[in-house]
């Protein structure tokens, strides 16, 4: 039987909504096609046999901007899976995309397997960790700290941006697919605290719900911790753990727990939830992403999906092109080109897991080439 995959109409979109219902337990009142948000759907005969939601991000790799295919959902009906529509839906839902100029794609996994076999990499996690309030009281010198009003947002957005130029893998949080910016940071929220290591100079915040009740079963939630000093995270902690009296439980979000978890008075900290986020390279171009000290001069031939490449790297520019000249021998699958990009995994590491393969002689360039920003992750889509 034939299978067609094709964008999916708005008015298309109650028909085939109890689809994301059955995967993921409940509406989405944002799942329709909407600006920055494409919907595809794969057609067995006269049957919707898989769905496919595309997000239009960008990445922050430290400094530089990255445009990203976000794939927010992917479903398929109970009859169908196992089937194999997923290959087709991701020819054609990333081919779309890399033609609107994206070079990476992310996502959020149920099922790890089945991405890598689609040429996605771990980079990042995001973790829920649950720590006993009463040892977020850190030691040492403390921010003053304040409540966030309505003004704040740009000071807010700013400290995000700033953390986020310090890690490879954040979402830009501007663009088509956030219309309203206050949405990225209060939405749901009992309050902000902010930190200022200087009067007016917001250099951290803490993006907390208070929940509901007080007593043993309490929880304080913080959807987001972010300090661009130490200061300014005791700051933000000992705030938190001011609430130690009526939520002897704190929840934060976080993908660099061992940032805050070395100031707590005590290792009693679990990750209660654990979101891994995955990336796949659309197109060899991400390379170019990459800042290199200026020390490093070099040209890097390797190969990638059966194609040669060569590496330019001069200036604190790495500029990369197909070669004919000679085939290269050091050769990296899917995996390995996803987390050099990232910093995820160096040569060594690759090569014992059997990613890279080929010619070591310039492992020790490509590693110092990718040094730098460590992978973080903020946002859940």
């Amino acid at each position: 039987m034939s299978t067609r995959v094709s964008p999916l109409d708005v008015i298309d979109w109650a028909a085939v909504k109890p689809f994301w219902i059955e995967a993921f337990g409940a509406g989405d009142d944002e799942s329709p096609p909407g600006p920055g948000r494409h919907v595809w759907r794969v057609d067995s005969g006269d049957e919707v046999v898989a769905l496919g939601v595309d997000r239009e991000f960008e990445t922050w790799l430290g400094d530089r901007r990255v445009p990203t295919a976000g794939i927010a959902g992917i479903t398929v009906p109970a009859e169908h899976r196992g089937g194999g529509y997923l290959r087709p839906l991701f020819e054609t839902l990333l081919g779309a995309a890399r033609e609107r100029g994206a070079l990476l794609s992310g996502l959020y996994p149920t099922s790890s397997g089945i991405y890598r076999s689609l040429g996605y990499a771990p980079v990042a996690n995001l973790d829920d960790i649950a720590v006993p309030t009463h040892l977020l009281g850190a030691r040492g010198d403390a921010a003053p700290v304040r409540r966030a009003g309505a003004g704040d947002l740009p000071a807010i957005a700013a400290a995000y941006t700033a953390w986020a130029q310090q890690h490879r893998g954040p979402l830009t949080r501007d663009g088509i697919s956030f219309p309203d910016p206050a949405k990225a940071y209060t939405d749901g929220l009992t309050g902000v605290t902010l930190a200022e290591s200087s009067p007016g100079q917001v250099t951290g915040y803490a993006a907390w719900d208070r929940g509901k009740g007080y007593g043993d079963g309490a929880v304080l939630t913080v959807r987001e911790l972010v300090a661009l000093d130490r200061p300014s995270l005791v700051g933000l902690l000992r705030t938190l753990g001011s609430f130690a009296s009526v939520t002897p439980t704190t929840v934060i979000r976080t993908s660099t727990a061992d940032e805050w978890t070395g100031l707590l008075r005590s290792d009693d900290s679990r990750v209660q939830s654990r979101s891994t986020y995955m990336v796949k390279v659309l197109d060899v171009v991400a390379l170019q992403a990459l800042a290199p000290t200026t020390a490093i001069t070099a040209e890097l031939p390797f190969t990638w999906q059966g194609t040669a490449y060569v590496a330019s790297v001069a200036d604190g520019r790495v500029d990369v092109a197909e070669t004919t000249s000679a085939t290269a021998s050091r050769e990296l699958d899917d995996t390995a080109i996803v987390q050099t990009l990232f910093g995820a995994a160096d040569s060594r590491t690759l090569r014992r897991l059997g990613h890279l393969t080929g010619d070591d002689t310039d492992d020790a360039i490509w590693d110092a080439l990718t040094a730098g920003p460590r992978p973080a992750i903020a946002n859940y889509y």
